[in-house]
């Protein structure tokens, strides 16, 4: 997983570019309190008033199987009509 600190939130891709793959849970809190929110494409919150620990073992216990190192480039998009 390639970690992004962005705006206030620390979510995780599969690949190190843009477009990212925006499929897995991510953080958003600070030291003493985070939230972990499933997937962008999914929507909804998995855990709230979490210390940072707990909330990277939620990030964790969330992952699909698949999920393995980072692959180096953009996210492969599918194929869109010209036109």
């Amino acid at each position: 997983m390639y970690p992004f600190p962005s705006h206030g939130a620390l979510s995780f891709h599969r690949n190190t570019q843009f477009p990212w793959s925006n499929d897995l849970p991510y953080i958003v809190g600070d030291a003493q309190s985070c939230i972990v929110y499933a997937p962008l494409r999914v929507g909804g919150m998995l855990g709230e008033s979490l210390t940072p620990r707990e909330a990277a073992a939620l990030v964790v216990v969330h992952l699909p199987d698949d999920c393995g190192p980072a692959f180096e480039g953009p996210w492969p998009q599918p194929d869109r009509p010209v036109g």
